[in-house]
């Protein structure tokens, strides 16, 4: 027996999840299509897939820039705690007069 009340409680609620469109036809010629350019692409390379070991090497190679853009950002940063324990705020002002000499010679290197 439900005894009346002042305030209205919340109801039951059924889960409910429509379904997204799925068509496996379209699916399947996708993954083929993939599979010959993939194919395609090992033939040009002379019948043979590129080693991990090779991949790797070729990627890092290319990433030098940013290497060295987060070895600068972590001295930037232990350098103005290890400074401001030491000196105090005049250290950001200091960092703030480097940062314009920062942008220009990194506009004169492009």
């Amino acid at each position: 027996m439900k005894f009346p009340s002042i305030f209205r409680l919340p109801g039951y609620q059924r889960f409910e999840i429509q379904p997204r469109y799925y068509d496996p036809i379209k699916e399947d010629l996708e993954k083929r299509t993939n599979r010959i350019r993939q194919e395609l692409k090992n033939e040009s390379n002379g019948g043979k897939a590129e080693s991990i070991r090779e991949a790797y090497k070729a990627r890092r190679g290319s990433n030098r820039s940013a290497d060295l853009f987060q070895f600068l950002m972590i001295l930037i940063v232990g350098v103005s705690i290890g400074g401001y324990l030491m000196y105090g705020a005049n250290v950001y002002f200091a960092l703030l007069l480097l940062i314009p000499l920062y942008i220009i010679l990194r506009r004169r290197k492009k």
